[in-house]
Parts: C-alpha cells; sequence; structure tokens
C-alpha cells in the first residue's frame, strides 16, 4: 500500500487576413514550432477596434495587405497599446525594395508568404525585444518606488544621515543637522572633520581608507562633536553610494542604544506601499495568513476581497505612470474612509487592492455591493480631468475553505478578472470548497477516492508489454489504483480529470513516482531490471522544478534513470507544446527515456515535433486498423520511425488482432491478450507464446 507524504504565457497575437484557412495555417505552423500563439484573425478597422479595447496584444502577423485595411492605418491604432507592437508582414510578392519600403513604414519585418520557419524565428526575436521593454518597464518602476521609499526613510529617520564627497557634506538630511547643531548652510560647506572629536580623526580617516578599499559597509564608534563643542558617542557607518548620480560615501551616525527603536520605525516602512500608503502584498499576506490561521482555530468568519480598478491599462497609456499614482493613491484614501478602521487594506498589484476582514459579522456581500455603488458617485481628479472609476471585486470566505492563504487571495484575483472580461463594474463571492468545484456525480467519485485515501487504500498494478521483435527490456506500463467500495481495485470515472480540477494531480503524481522509484530500488536489489512506464498530469507537467527533482529522488533511490520512463498523453502535450519539448530535453540529459500516448492516426505531425523516445497508440489504433487497414494507420507509424521512436500498441485483446499487427513493424504490444495488469513486477516474460 502506498503511503502519501501557478506555464509561459501566450503571445496574444493579431493575424490580418481576409483568409481564415490561412491564419488557421500560419497560426497552428507557429504553435508546432513551440511558440504559445493565442491568435484572433482580424479582417477590417471594426474589427481591430474592438480587438484592442479587449486584450494586449504582442505581436501582429500581416498575410498579405487587406483591401479594407491599410498597414498604415492599422499601425496607427496598434500604437494604442502599452507597449510597441512587433508586426510582421508575408508577402507574396515579396522583394528586397518592397521589404525596405515596408519596414520603413514602420513594420518588424517584410518575408515571403511561404518563410514560416523564418517567421517563426523573427517572432522569438520580437517577443525577446517585447519582454525587455516591460522588463524596462517594470525595472524603472522599482527605481521610482525605490527612490520615493528612499527620500521617505531619509527625511522621517531618526538616524542622522549625510552623504560626503572627497570630504565634503554634499547632503545632510534633517536629523544630522539637529544632531550636530548647525544651519543647512552652515554643513554643507564642512567637512567630515569638523564634525569628529579631535582624538579619533585618524580613526574616521582610517574608516574612510577602509571603506575605499574594501567597498563594503564598515563601522566604528567614535566620537563626534557639535557645534556647541559637546562630544557624543556614536556609531559612525560608512557604505558606498550615488547621490545626484554621483559616487560619494553614505554616512549615518546612530546614537547608541536607538537600534532598536530604528529597526521597528524601519519595518513599519518596509510593510508599506510607497505610493498608496497601504500594505504592500508581503505585509498583506503575512495579515492574511494569520487572520485565516485564528478564523479557523476559533470557529469565526474571516473574508478577503480582490479590487480591480476598471480600465486602469487605459488610464496608463492616457494618462502616464505618474499621474496613474496619484489616482491610486486617491484611490486607497477613499478605500480607507469606506471600510473599518479595523479591516486591513494592501496593494496587490499595479491596479489591485485587498481588503481583509477578520471576525467580522457583515456577510460577504455586503462590503463589495457598497463600494461598487458609491464609487459610481465619486468624482476623482487625473491630469485635470474629472474621472468616474468602477471596481471589479471578488471575494473569498475562509470558513469551511481548507486551502492556503494564498490560494484564497488568488480564487479572489481570478474572480476579480473573470467579472472584469464580462464589462466589469460588478462583485461576486467565489467559495472554493469541493461541492463548489464539483458536480454530484463527481463528488460521489471523489469521496470514494477520499475514503480509500484516507485508509490507505492505494496501490499500483503493472501491465506487460510484450516485444516483437525480440527486445530483453522487461517493461510495464504502471498504474494508479485505489480500493472501490465493492472491494475491487481500479478508478471512479473520470476521476483525473477530477484531480485536476480539485488541483491534487500533481500530488497524486508526486505519490506514484515516489513509490514506483521505491518497487524499482526493490526490484534491483533482487536482481531484476525492469522498466515502468508512469504517466504525468498538466499540473506535474508545469512544475519549474520538474527536472531536478527527478534526478534527485532517482539518485537518492539508486536506479537506472533510463529505468523510468515518463508518459504524457498527446492531447496534453498539444497544449504545452513548448513545455514538452523542453521538458523532453532535459529529460534526455540525465537519461530518462520520454514517451507520447494515446497517440492516434491524426498525430504525425506531434510526434515529429516532440521527437520522443517511446510511442504508444491510443486504443482506437486497432480498430481503426482492422476497419481501414495499415493505409489508414501507417503515415503515424512512419512518423515514429522518422524519430526512431520506438513503438507500443495498447489494448491488445485478440489474436486476430496481433495477426494484423506483425506486418507494420511495432516494437512492443500490451492489453489482456498478453496480460491484464498485475499487483507486482513478476510477469514470465520467457514463458509467453510471443
Amino acid at each position: 500500500m502506498m503511503k502519501e507524504k501557478v506555464k509561459k504565457s501566450p503571445i496574444n497575437t493579431i493575424i490580418f487576413s481576409s483568409s481564415p484557412n490561412d491564419s488557421e495555417q500560419v497560426a497552428s505552423h507557429l504553435k508546432n514550432m513551440g511558440l504559445p500563439i493565442r491568435h484572433q484573425v482580424i479582417s477590417d478597422s471594426e474589427q481591430l477596434k474592438e480587438a484592442l479595447q479587449t486584450k494586449h496584444w504582442q505581436q501582429a502577423i500581416f498575410i498579405n495587405e487587406l483591401d479594407n485595411l491599410p498597414i498604415k492605418l492599422a499601425l496607427k491604432q496598434l500604437r494604442s497599446q502599452p507597449y510597441a507592437v512587433p508586426a510582421i508582414l508575408l508577402s507574396d510578392d515579396y522583394n528586397e525594395e518592397r521589404r525596405f519600403d515596408k519596414i520603413s513604414q514602420g513594420l518588424s519585418d517584410c518575408i515571403p508568404t511561404k518563410s514560416l520557419d523564418l517567421l517563426a524565428l523573427l517572432i522569438k526575436r520580437e517577443q525577446q525585444l517585447v519582454n525587455s521593454l516591460q522588463s524596462l518597464e517594470q525595472a524603472n518602476k522599482i527605481v521610482y518606488e525605490t527612490n520615493k521609499r528612499n527620500e521617505l526613510l531619509l527625511d522621517s529617520s531618526k538616524d542622522a544621515i549625510a552623504y560626503i564627497h572627497d570630504g565634503m557634506h554634499i547632503y545632510t538630511n534633517p536629523t544630522y543637522i539637529k544632531r550636530f547643531g548647525y544651519e543647512e548652510d552652515e554643513i554643507i560647506v564642512m567637512t567630515i572633520m569638523d564634525i569628529i572629536a579631535e582624538e579619533d580623526k585618524d580613526k574616521i580617516k582610517a574608516l574612510l581608507k577602509r571603506q575605499a578599499q574594501e567597498g563594503t559597509e564598515v563601522s566604528e564608534a567614535l566620537k563626534g562633536k557639535t557645534a556647541s563643542g559637546e562630544i557624543f558617542e556614536a556609531d559612525f557607518i560608512i557604505s558606498s553610494a550615488i547621490y545626484d548620480d554621483e559616487d560619494c560615501v553614505q554616512l549615518l551616525v546612530r546614537d547608541i542604544g536607538d537600534q532598536q527603536e530604528l529597526m521597528k520605525k524601519l519595518k513599519e516602512v518596509s510593510q508599506l506601499d510607497q505610493v498608496t500608503g497601504a500594505l504592500n502584498r508581503p505585509a498583506f499576506m503575512e495579515h492574511l495568513k494569520q487572520a485565516v490561521t485564528t478564523a479557523r482555530n476559533h470557529n469565526h468568519e474571516a473574508l478577503v476581497y480582490l479590487l480591480e480598478i476598471d480600465k486602469f491599462t487605459e488610464y496608463r497609456s492616457k494618462f502616464g505612470l505618474s499621474d496613474c499614482d496619484a489616482l491610486l493613491k486617491d484611490v486607497a484614501g477613499w478605500l480607507r474612509d469606506h471600510i473599518d478602521s479595523s479591516d486591513v487594506i494592501g496593494r496587490i498589484s499595479d491596479s489591485s487592492f485587498a481588503i481583509l476582514l477578520d471576525n467580522t459579522d457583515k456577510g460577504p456581500m455586503e462590503l463589495p455591493k457598497k463600494l461598487c455603488e458609491e464609487v459610481e458617485q465619486q468624482m476623482f481628479e487625473v491630469s485635470g480631468q474629472t474621472l468616474n472609476v468602477t471596481f471589479s471585486i471578488g471575494g473569498v470566505p475562509s470558513k469551511d475553505n481548507d486551502v492556503e492563504p494564498g490560494k484564497l487571495l488568488l480564487h479572489a484575483t481570478t474572480v476579480a478578472h473573470n467579472l472584469q472580461e464580462e464589462g466589469g463594474n460588478k462583485y461576486q463571492i467565489f467559495n472554493p470548497s469541493i461541492d463548489s468545484l464539483l458536480t454530484e456525480k463527481e463528488r460521489k467519485i471523489f469521496e470514494e477516492f477520499t475514503m480509500a485515501r484516507e485508509e490507505g487504500k492505494m496501490t499500483l498494478f503493472y501491465q506487460p508489454m510484450m516485444s516483437l521483435k525480440g527486445s530483453p527490456n522487461k517493461q510495464y506500463m504502471c498504474y494508479f489504483r485505489y480500493q472501490l467500495q465493492n472491494g475491487s481495485w481500479g478508478l471512479g470515472e473520470d476521476i483525473f480529470p477530477i484531480f485536476e480540477k480539485v488541483g491534487i494531480d500533481a500530488e497524486i503524481d508526486k505519490i506514484t513516482i515516489k513509490h514506483s522509484l521505491k518497487v524499482l530500488a526493490k526490484d534491483k536489489a533482487s536482481g531484476n531490471d525492469n522498466k515502468l512506464f508512469l504517466a504525468l498530469n498538466p499540473n506535474t507537467l508545469i512544475r519549474e522544478d520538474l527536472e531536478k527533482w527527478l534526478a534527485k529522488l532517482i539518485s537518492v533511490s539508486g536506479i537506472e534513470p533510463n529505468n523510468l520512463i515518463l508518459t504524457l498523453k498527446g492531447h496534453i502535450a498539444q497544449s504545452y507544446l513548448k513545455r514538452v519539448v523542453e521538458l523532453k530535453n532535459a529529460l534526455r540529459k540525465i537519461n530518462i527515456p520520454f514517451c507520447l500516448s494515446g497517440i492516434d492516426i491524426g498525430d504525425s505531425e506531434l510526434v515529429k515535433s516532440i521527437r520522443p523516445k517511446f510511442v504508444i497508440f491510443a486504443p482506437t489504433f486497432v480498430e481503426t486498423l482492422k476497419e481501414g487497414g495499415s493505409e489508414k494507420v501507417q503515415s503515424v507509424i512512419d512518423a515514429s520511425a522518422e524519430v526512431e521512436a520506438r513503438t507500443v500498441i495498447s489494448n491488445l485483446e485478440d489474436a486476430s488482432s496481433l495477426a494484423q499487427i506483425w506486418p507494420l513493424g511495432i516494437d512492443f504490444v500490451m492489453g489482456n491478450y498478453v496480460s491484464k495488469p498485475i499487483p507486482k513486477l513478476n510477469y514470465d516474460f520467457a514463458d509467453s507464446d510471443f
């Protein structure tokens, strides 16, 4: 028995074309090349206008020029997007002169219509630029907020802080001026030596020299001297700094004994968002975690809301970052005035706030209803213009929801974003309990699994694969099973989609993989050399540290890596194509084979794109072969042979099917005709009739 112990973003792409078929061919080719394209076909100006209002676009492709939408006009409309949208023309009458002309009009490039592989490379190049611009804006935003935070720290610091260049003061904060008893215009022309007691001047020189040599923060307790001649002892802390774009040193004079109070002040400041004065995201999450834990321990309700400002991206494009910061500050102030003093408010992202109500008697709908209704009556001023703001608010109660606080906020965020996609200015409460995620039928199936899980009645079964070419490999397909209420070992109907819905499919994979490795390790210790095929689910596939995690587990188990073959369904691989190719390449480096399963006769291109080590055909393969003959299935067999993948027929049920399979060159077969799934790796391959 076994015991158990948030993918890359799509490229939003507009394809300008009068032919849906041509557009789909281009999009399909790009996806097969590993580009996560999410596209929309545009054929006129009105469609483009509507598309620009509903989504941020990152790439534009023109398939020739549209008669009713000139490229110049389209490019002009695309400039309304937050970032420049790279645009590429696929031209039937391509030449170098035409390419030069189109690039001069503002296109990123112009290439022949049939050069789709080149198009994929150009899009990858352009998206690197788009990502760089987004990173630059984020970095500028961080610098902007950091400078604000630094200004606040300097002005409010109880410590005396100055910037020194070539021994001269070039900046002093109010506390520094007050500490030494000089006027600002006096101290700014003084040297650092003027504020040090005579007996410690050699020490400050040595300290400055050491800082210059080491480049790190240095400190020493020295005696300072005030304007009145008073001598006092303090920590003189010197570090490298830049002030007004000039290299200098920062001098921090901290009276001995004030450290604890300063740390308290710094902690308070570090928890605030410097634009709005609300808690920043990490500080809010700490409050949320504590409130949810307390609410569950004392059986009372905590409510968390995620509030999105509708159309904020449009405001930022229209008014700019600085004016939108002013808007955010005003909105935060308005929110504080419209919630109780005991409620906690935090800024979660550029355009969103979170509000936490702990141990409240309010109904979940009361606050969002009030905020949505009353904010419509409020006039905000941005760049001298009056603005009506609306909210989209998602709420989640903590009671009876056995999920992490971070997931509560994630559920609230999902609700708010869904409301925005519906037009915004709405509120909705979401309860992420099992009952709300599953249908009545699914809930009963999940309850049966939960009961088996709690009793530890989970196991693995193994179905042997028989070689048709005399391979010495002893291979099994590994199946997760649990005990059903009738006492048999099996699975509830469509249980894995249910696992995915409630978010435990990756956990089931983890349990299965760990137990399989134990089985293989024990098998190896007994002198055997069996190989196991294990299926992965989507949430395991997108785990960022999957390759490292597997390598560590295999290393600890002591088995040969190629004795574990990771298997993925073809339809899942199609949805996560780029990630699958990356995973396959990473697994190859640590010698773990990769297998595509459930492959049908129309999946030849998928097999060629991924180039797996093994291909397991779908159960329908045998029926197709019987009804249509070998011609129907030959293309996908040829595709597998082209990438040197070993092939496996599943669902082999009778000898007549085997007779039709023999001439196809298939490597392995499995099914009830060979053996039903068995509870141990003890199938006698030598005693088979094959």
